[in-house]
Protein backbone atom coordinates (compact mmCIF):
# COMPACT_ATOMS: atom_id res chain seq x y z
CA UNK A 1 0.00 0.00 0.00
CA UNK A 2 2.83 2.60 0.67
CA UNK A 3 4.95 1.83 -2.44
CA UNK A 4 1.31 2.54 -4.33
CA UNK A 5 0.71 5.11 -2.83
CA UNK A 6 4.46 6.45 -3.51
CA UNK A 7 4.01 5.78 -6.88
CA UNK A 8 7.22 3.50 -7.57
CA UNK A 9 8.12 -0.34 -7.69
CA UNK A 10 10.20 -1.46 -4.63
CA UNK A 11 11.93 -5.02 -4.58
CA UNK A 12 11.71 -5.67 -1.24
CA UNK A 13 14.63 -7.34 1.13
CA UNK A 14 14.49 -9.50 4.07
CA UNK A 15 17.53 -8.08 5.37
CA UNK A 16 16.35 -4.92 7.35
CA UNK A 17 19.34 -3.12 6.95
CA UNK A 18 19.40 -3.94 3.01
CA UNK A 19 15.96 -2.94 2.78
CA UNK A 20 16.71 0.09 4.57
CA UNK A 21 19.43 0.96 2.08
CA UNK A 22 17.28 0.41 -0.51
CA UNK A 23 15.59 3.43 0.17
CA UNK A 24 18.20 6.07 -1.41
CA UNK A 25 17.58 8.16 -4.28
CA UNK A 26 19.89 8.41 -6.65
CA UNK A 27 19.78 11.72 -8.26
CA UNK A 28 17.71 13.14 -5.05
CA UNK A 29 19.28 15.72 -2.92
CA UNK A 30 20.37 15.07 0.65
CA UNK A 31 17.15 16.95 1.83
CA UNK A 32 15.35 14.94 -0.17
CA UNK A 33 17.35 11.27 0.73
CA UNK A 34 16.46 12.69 4.42
CA UNK A 35 12.58 12.73 3.12
CA UNK A 36 12.53 9.40 1.87
CA UNK A 37 14.85 7.47 4.53
CA UNK A 38 11.49 9.43 6.88
CA UNK A 39 9.10 7.73 5.00
CA UNK A 40 10.66 4.49 5.04
CA UNK A 41 10.89 5.30 9.18
CA UNK A 42 7.67 6.19 9.48
CA UNK A 43 6.11 2.85 7.61
CA UNK A 44 8.62 0.23 9.63
CA UNK A 45 7.67 2.21 13.07
CA UNK A 46 3.70 1.94 12.37
CA UNK A 47 4.25 -1.50 11.29
CA UNK A 48 5.90 -2.55 14.53
CA UNK A 49 3.61 -0.39 16.71
CA UNK A 50 0.21 -1.96 15.09
CA UNK A 51 2.36 -5.30 15.62
CA UNK A 52 2.66 -4.49 19.53
CA UNK A 53 -1.22 -4.01 19.68
CA UNK A 54 -2.02 -7.18 17.41
CA UNK A 55 0.71 -9.58 19.66
CA UNK A 56 0.03 -7.65 23.36
CA UNK A 57 -3.39 -6.37 23.34
CA UNK A 58 -5.74 -8.36 21.12
CA UNK A 59 -5.83 -6.21 18.62
CA UNK A 60 -6.53 -7.08 15.02
CA UNK A 61 -4.77 -7.21 12.30
CA UNK A 62 -6.10 -3.74 9.94
CA UNK A 63 -3.74 -3.11 7.06
CA UNK A 64 -5.86 0.23 6.14
CA UNK A 65 -5.02 1.44 9.63
CA UNK A 66 -1.05 1.10 9.34
CA UNK A 67 -1.34 2.41 6.37
CA UNK A 68 -2.93 5.88 7.64
CA UNK A 69 -0.45 6.05 10.53
CA UNK A 70 2.28 5.72 8.20
CA UNK A 71 1.34 8.61 6.12
CA UNK A 72 0.75 10.52 9.02
CA UNK A 73 3.78 9.83 11.22
CA UNK A 74 5.60 10.62 7.57
CA UNK A 75 4.21 13.92 7.09
CA UNK A 76 4.14 15.19 10.95
CA UNK A 77 7.98 14.20 11.42
CA UNK A 78 8.84 15.99 7.87
CA UNK A 79 6.62 19.25 8.85
CA UNK A 80 8.43 19.52 12.78
CA UNK A 81 11.91 18.44 11.16
CA UNK A 82 12.23 19.00 7.69
CA UNK A 83 13.13 22.91 7.35
CA UNK A 84 11.01 24.10 4.77
CA UNK A 85 8.92 21.69 4.44
CA UNK A 86 5.63 23.46 3.66
CA UNK A 87 3.59 20.55 1.48
CA UNK A 88 -0.08 20.20 3.69
CA UNK A 89 -1.18 16.63 4.89
CA UNK A 90 -3.73 16.75 2.04
CA UNK A 91 -0.99 17.55 -0.02
CA UNK A 92 1.36 14.86 1.37
CA UNK A 93 -1.33 12.35 1.22
CA UNK A 94 -2.48 13.06 -2.57
CA UNK A 95 0.77 13.11 -4.01
CA UNK A 96 3.84 12.97 -1.72
CA UNK A 97 6.24 12.31 -5.01
CA UNK A 98 5.62 15.21 -5.52
CA UNK A 99 6.49 16.92 -2.06
CA UNK A 100 9.53 14.80 -1.91
CA UNK A 101 10.93 15.25 -5.46
CA UNK A 102 10.33 19.36 -5.01
CA UNK A 103 12.04 19.15 -1.78
CA UNK A 104 15.04 21.54 -1.64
Amino acid sequence: MCFNWIGILFVQHNDMAAHFEGFSLINGSKKQNMVWKGVWTAIVRSIWEHRNVVAFNEGIVDEEEVFHKAQLKSWLWLKHKGHNFCYSFSDWVMNPWSCISTYK
